[in-house]
């Protein structure tokens, strides 16, 4: 970066500075901040929305160490996984960086990359949910979840995967909403203590109800599965 690089990206985090300050000052309101957030909120979706079309998006999310598997996406769909993830990044800009304080000057960061970052934040969560509605419980390959198919074919013909896949399909089909709930969250990569957090169990209980949906699934009569 050459110094006149240099000398406007110091400008722009000054102004950004005085602007925050005085967002904080005023409690996030008045014209001002009416209009900075109008256009802050127009300035991601536009940002967002390419990134989800692009599948960019999935990229960076990586990057924090957030992977996530990619689907097919329509161009309306993009568009309201984007507002979604703008509408959910807004809470955390407005609640961490700028009431909580998180954002600063000193961490050299100008507030439309911290807001763009705040919606990347926020997508995984906004795209498993999608996932959940658009797939449905027989769509989600649980192979990889449930130690008690450990007899599934690596080395067979594509005939056997499909009647591995559909006993898998069955065994799961048994199960009650809650165990699909969770199984299918522990699929997606979600840890034991976020699962307890969304579905309001500690994480042992959540380890334990895993644990007990393997030993059920074990336990179904060979022709059921």
């Amino acid at each position: 970066m050459g110094s006149s690089d240099s000398a406007l990206a110091a400008e722009r985090l000054r102004v950004d500075g005085v602007l925050v300050q005085h967002f904080r000052e005023s409690g996030l309101t008045g014209p001002r901040w009416d209009q900075f957030h109008r256009q802050l909120l127009g300035h991601g979706l536009d940002i967002v929305t390419k990134l989800v079309r692009s599948g960019a998006m999935f990229a960076r999310c990586g990057r924090h160490g957030r992977y996530l598997h990619q689907q097919d996406i329509s161009p309306q769909e993009a568009e309201e996984l984007a507002s979604d993830a703008v509408f959910e990044g807004f809470v955390y800009f407005r609640d961490r960086g700028l009431l909580g304080k998180q954002w600063s000057v000193e961490h050299g960061q100008p507030l439309t990359e911290y807001f763009v970052n705040a919606c990347v934040l926020a997508f995984p969560n906004v795209y498993r949910r999608w996932q959940t509605r658009v797939n449905g419980w027989q769509d989600v390959w649980l192979v990889d979840s449930w130690a008690s198919l450990e007899h599934v074919v690596t080395e067979g013909t594509p005939e056997d995967a499909v009647v591995e896949q559909q006993a898998a399909n069955t065994a799961f089909a048994a199960l009650s909403e809650d165990i699909k709930r969770l199984l299918f969250l522990h699929d997606q990569g979600y840890s034991h203590a976020e699962i307890g957090e969304l579905l309001r169990l500690t994480p042992r209980a959540v380890e334990g109800r895993i644990r007990r949906a393997r030993l059920a699934v074990r336990r179904l009569p060979e022709e059921e599965r």
